[in-house]
């Protein structure tokens, strides 16, 4: 359960692009960022020959879609220049340790499971690793404790931007904690919005991470001519050779949650065309996302059909 707390950031060279440290100021877990250009400066830090869990960030050049690799050792700057050296697709790394050096590499072989397993789970990104590895042995105490410790990691890793282990729509949240499998799609809710026409029947959620086209919707499998070559366009035949979307018979159906930075880009998607989705999107009771908000948008041309 959610509670109030106190998160401190530190800027080791005032540079809040730089190497951030962050912690929360009542737990000894601490998570430090480091960009790849800055990699030199953390392996002159002290921290660096701590044992701990780390996470690297990248993109995928073609797609454009977050990945990342965890990974865990008994020492992290070693680790990361190995790293360095052999892995071109990140760009930052975040590193999980204790302060007080209280993590042992047990410790650390379980973090690096249960963190690949959440984060296959809430598919985020795509993960270089090449498999979830088998649960390890780890006595119940210490089990509880890595729990723990991994409920410090995940808070710190969304505050400075990297929810990677946050599914983009909550299923089934107490069954998820617990590890059993959670529904594939997610009930109906107050905050669903709908777009519903001959040609779409498509759910989604408006979010703090942006709108969420939910898991079986579908829409127009074929593009009107004006949108095809655009931006969105091509985003959308990526999303098919990825595997996110698929053209099944006359319908572009969604094979999973798929998030998008605003409800026109998602309704865009859905409808093959341009639109304003803050009028296409609509409650149960048929007001429109403008309506529900109560947010005042200017009206954007859509593409005749």
């Amino acid at each position: 359960m959610a509670h109030p707390q106190t998160i401190q950031i530190f800027l080791p060279d005032g540079d809040p692009q730089g190497i951030r440290i962050a912690s929360i100021t009542t737990r000894i877990v601490q998570l430090i960022e480091i960009p790849r250009l800055r990699l030199a400066d953390f392996l002159a830090m002290s921290e660096a020959g701590h044992v701990g869990l780390y996470l690297l960030f990248g993109e995928d050049d073609e797609t454009g879609h977050a990945k990342a690799y965890i990974g865990q050792t008994g020492n992290l700057g070693a680790r990361l220049k190995q790293h360095h050296d052999g892995k071109d697709f990140w760009n930052r790394a975040l590193v999980a340790l204790s302060l007080t050096h209280s993590l042992t590499v047990t410790h650390a072989h379980y973090l690096e499971w249960l963190a690949i397993s959440r984060a296959a789970q809430a598919a985020r990104c795509k993960l270089e690793n090449s498999t979830t590895g088998t649960r390890p042995h780890t006595p119940a105490a210490m089990e509880a404790e890595c729990r723990e410790i991994f409920e410090t990691i995940d808070i710190l890793l969304t505050t400075l931007g990297h929810p990677v282990f946050e599914a983009l729509v909550k299923r089934e949240e107490d069954n998820r904690r617990v590890g059993r499998p959670a529904a594939t799609t997610p009930p109906p809710s107050d905050a669903d919005f709908f777009l519903r026409n001959e040609r779409a029947d498509a759910r989604g959620r408006y979010t703090e991470a942006g709108f969420i086209v939910l898991a079986g919707s579908w829409g127009r499998a074929q593009a009107v001519p004006s949108f095809v070559g655009t931006s969105p366009y091509r985003k959308r035949q990526a999303m098919i050779e990825a595997g996110d979307l698929a053209i099944n018979e006359e319908r572009l159906v969604f094979l999973r949650d798929v998030h998008f930075n605003s409800p026109s880009a998602a309704s865009d998607m859905v409808s093959g065309r341009a639109t304003n989705g803050w009028t296409e999107w609509k409650d149960a009771t048929g007001k429109t996302l403008s309506d529900v908000t109560g947010r005042v948008v200017p009206t954007r041309s859509a593409t005749v059909t």
